[in-house]
């Protein structure tokens, strides 16, 4: 069986109103390759001390290799709770973690905690493959995050992959600027990461955005 070809692009900005971006991504630069292929994007909790260690700490662990992608979250709470053990200035930071695999089959596997996002636009149909954590009417407030708890409930969903799918990973700080209208129509277009980001940073966003866009072909 041929293997599946991807091109990737990924792009995270700090918000204009931010003094920081908290957000990582993995990987953090654009390519292209064949599958298996792993990414993900991380949300350090804004407002608490060190979120950008974090969703760090919860990137680098991507570099790893494990059997599976619900091993990589469970490895990253880890390292995130035992990092605040030993820097008790950190105490209270957290990450979100959206983390996705595509396997040799094309099978793309998703792990998700928090709210951040997984799209696939598949047969013009734009699929949200994760759902939002969030306390019922406070959007900014987590259920839970990476880092502040030592066992976390951790989503999970596969789904086929064809030639011309296109996955989009995305931190809150894009999704709440932009309709899925929009979203689909632009990943229609074949809209890169780098132009997406830069679309929404011209409407002066109150939030770090980070996304990556892996183009099946």
């Amino acid at each position: 069986m041929e293997k599946l070809k991807i091109v990737w692009s990924v792009k995270s900005e700090c918000g204009p109103i931010r003094k920081k971006n908290e957000d990582s991504v993995f990987p953090d630069v654009s390519g292209s390759g064949y599958v298996p292929f792993k990414a993900g994007v991380f949300d350090g909790m804004g407002g608490h001390k060190k979120g950008e260690v974090a969703s760090q700490l919860a990137s680098s662990v991507m570099e790893e290799d494990y059997e599976d992608l619900v091993s990589y979250v469970e490895k990253a709470n880890k390292a995130i709770y035992e990092y605040q053990e030993t820097n008790k200035d950190s105490e209270g930071m957290g990450t979100t973690m959206t983390a996705i695999e595509i396997d040799e089959s094309g099978v793309l596997h998703v792990a998700h905690v928090g709210d951040s996002r997984c799209y696939v636009l598949s047969k013009r149909n734009l699929i949200k493959l994760t759902e939002d954590e969030n306390v019922p009417g406070y959007q900014n407030v987590l259920l839970q995050a990476l880092g502040t708890k030592k066992k976390l409930s951790i989503q999970t969903k596969d789904i086929k992959l064809f030639k011309g799918d296109v996955v989009l990973l995305c931190t809150d700080g894009l999704y709440n600027e932009l309709g899925e209208e929009y979203l689909k129509k632009k990943l229609q277009e074949g809209i890169s990461a780098e132009t997406l980001v830069s679309e929404v940073l011209l409407q002066e966003p109150k939030d770090n955005i980070t996304a990556i866009i892996i183009n099946i072909i």
